[in-house]
């Protein structure tokens, strides 16, 4: 199993999912794990985390303080020791075609074994989101569990 020097979690517009599977990322990993980081497919210009995700992360004590707007993946974001982890498999097909690249891009639910989408529940209600959240926290403990098991296989 390969080791990533760094973790790209991506979601459509860098303002609801992937922020959040940030923030919780590095609020559960060990200071040994690699980096964890959030981009956007499709950021036309800055904005901030949306403010339910904010409210469920400060509710729930975690911060992404590191993450104040959305940023745009770029290609050289891909590189051999980077993890990238999609949202939904509409989105990796996407990243994929629009790089050309597709070493190390997986879907988050793919990757740790639980291969269904987590899919934005922008305009939703306040439970959609909070479903959203308690997926990826339990995404989040799956993927740092798998780090901590390839650390062991050394």
């Amino acid at each position: 199993m390969k080791h990533y020097n760094q973790i790209i979690f991506v979601c459509t517009s860098n303002t609801l999912l992937s922020p959040v599977a940030e923030g919780i990322y590095r609020d559960r990993a060990a200071k040994w794990m690699p980096k964890g980081l959030s981009r956007g497919l499709v950021v036309l210009f800055e904005e901030p985390v949306n403010p339910k995700c904010n409210v469920l992360l400060t509710q729930n004590g975690y911060t992404i303080s590191s993450h104040s707007q959305s940023r745009q993946l770029l290609r050289e974001d891909l590189t051999e020791g980077t993890l990238v982890l999609t949202m939904t498999l509409s989105e990796k097909v996407k990243l994929i075609e629009e790089f050309g690249y597709e070493e190390n891009i997986y879907t988050f639910g793919e990757y740790v074994g639980d291969d269904t989408d987590i899919t934005d529940p922008g305009g939703g209600e306040e439970e959609k989101y909070k479903e959203c959240f308690e997926k990826l926290v339990l995404r989040v403990d799956k993927l740092v569990q798998k780090i901590e098991g390839l650390s062991l296989e050394d």
